[in-house]
Formats: structure tokens, sequence, C-alpha cells
């Protein structure tokens, strides 16, 4: 399982997956986890960022293989809709990176 890109072989399980953590990627993951394609514009929209900033996010995540985009003509529209998902590796690392929080709470609050 790749779980960031500068990953360490035999690295800490306990530990937060940085590549995630960055706020605008968890907020992507977030809002990936629980659909099959969700539009740029909605991801857009929903984090509250510019397109810019967006695609920057979106191009490290689809460049570390968490990400699927696709590019096609919208019916009725004048210019192509772009749509993103989780892949499989994605959604395998933002599982884990999940879990791991769930450990972190568990600890603080005295349940390990």
């Amino acid at each position: 399982m790749t779980t960031a890109p500068d990953a360490q072989p035999g690295a800490d399980p306990a530990a937060i997956d940085e590549f995630l953590h960055t706020p605008a990627r968890l907020s992507i993951c977030s809002l990936l986890a629980p659909a099959e394609w969700v539009t740029f514009s909605f991801l857009r929209d929903t984090i509250g960022t510019s397109d810019s900033a967006l695609s920057k996010q979106v191009a490290a995540l689809e460049q570390a293989g968490y990400v699927e985009v696709r590019k096609e003509r919208a019916v009725a529209a004048l210019r192509r809709q772009t749509s993103v998902r989780l892949t499989a590796v994605g959604r395998e690392a933002f599982e884990a990176y999940l879990a791991t929080l769930e450990r972190l709470v568990a600890r603080a609050r005295g349940s390990l």
C-alpha cells in the first residue's frame, strides 16, 4: 500500500500520513470517499477554494495515484466537465489515515 509519495518502508503504522494530512487534500478525500465521481465544481464550491488551488491539490493526489481525473464534454455545455474519484490506492490510504486518527482519538480519551 502506498501511503504517501515519499513514504518510508517500515514506517510507523500509527504515524499520520503527512501527504493526506494537508487540509485541502484531506477535504478533497473526505468528499470523494462516499461518492463514485465528484465534479470539480462541486469540490471547489464545497471546499471554498479557487480553481487553481484545487487543481494543484488534485494534480498532487493524481500524481500520487490517489485520485483519477476524468474530463468529458457535458451535455448541452460549451465546455468540458472535470470529475474526480478516489482510486483503490487512494481509498486504502484514506481509510488507513482515518484508522490512525481513530486510534489517536481513542488513546487521547483513554480508551486504549
